[in-house]
């Protein structure tokens, strides 16, 4: 079985960060790092791109953080018991050594529901939350084992889902795709090209579900009324967000809220 401790979801730090813990945790800390970082390695700083993963070992020694602003993670403090004892062993993952995969979307929409799912209080709990790390974490050793992509020989792609990094990250901003190929020296028709081929949709479409995902999930935990987290969400009308939710969901941001809102938690917000 496993069980969470300590959970937290699209955590961002508007300052440089620096994280150290000599002693480490009690429990295996799991880190979905959005954004570029670094991590001590055998006494050096090595720096890693976005989407970049790492499991710190039970009392293993912590040194990460970020030169800039806007650092971003998702964090897990997790413990596996019984028959899951050995599980990061039985799926090869690494212990407090990081490594990138070239997306994190479907890990980071499992860690929100985590998340989610700490936060509410009814009598299967434990059995949800294991059911989603075993998920998260098998999905997690199915990338890490995977093949590389074949899109990454081509020189865009990196630029390409670097972009798209930041897109999925601050879905709120007001992005200009002209602005995106500009800053990869392509023309726009180019780009739009480009990213349907690497990503299989197109750039807006990334846009708009992730504001949809990001306003599900404030939905849930927050009391946040609907005028404010449309605005929150990067859109300047209101109407406009409720259109565009509907159509996503099927139903309107007060019914959503109604249907699947959670009960508030202290549960700490900090790795």
């Amino acid at each position: 079985m496993i069980t969470v401790n300590r959970c937290g979801y699209d955590s961002k730090h508007m300052v440089a960060l620096d994280t150290c813990n000599s002693m480490g945790n009690d429990d295996y800390t799991l880190l979905l790092v959005k954004t570029e970082a670094y991590f001590e390695q055998n006494g050096k700083l090595l720096d890693t791109p976005p989407n970049t993963v790492i499991i710190y070992d039970k009392h293993s020694y912590i040194h990460y953080g970020c030169r800039m602003p806007h650092y971003n993670d998702d964090w897990i403090h997790f413990e596996l018991h019984g028959e899951d004892a050995d599980l990061l062993q039985r799926l090869s993952l690494p212990l407090d050594i990081p490594f990138s995969l070239h997306y994190m979307g479907t890990l980071t929409d499992y860690s929100r529901l985590v998340v989610i799912e700490k936060l509410s209080s009814h009598i299967y709990q434990e059995k949800v939350l294991d059911s989603l790390m075993h998920t998260l974490l098998y999905s997690l050793a199915s990338q890490y084992h995977t093949a590389p992509d074949p899109n990454r020989s081509n020189k865009y792609y990196y630029p390409m889902n670097e972009l798209r990094t930041k897109i999925l990250n601050a879905p709120n901003k007001k992005w200009d795709v002209h602005e995106l190929a500009d800053q990869i020296h392509i023309s726009t028709s180019h780009f739009h090209h480009l990213y349907k081929f690497f990503f299989g949709h197109s750039c807006m479409q990334d846009v708009i579900e992730a504001r949809i995902k990001h306003a599900k999930f404030y939905l849930r935990t927050t009391e946040m009324s609907i005028h404010s987290l449309a605005a929150f969400c990067g859109y300047e009308n209101e109407c406009h967000f409720m259109r565009q939710f509907k159509k996503m969901t099927g139903m309107t941001p007060r019914q959503y809220r109604i249907l699947y809102q959670q009960q508030p938690s202290t549960t700490d917000n900090t790795p």
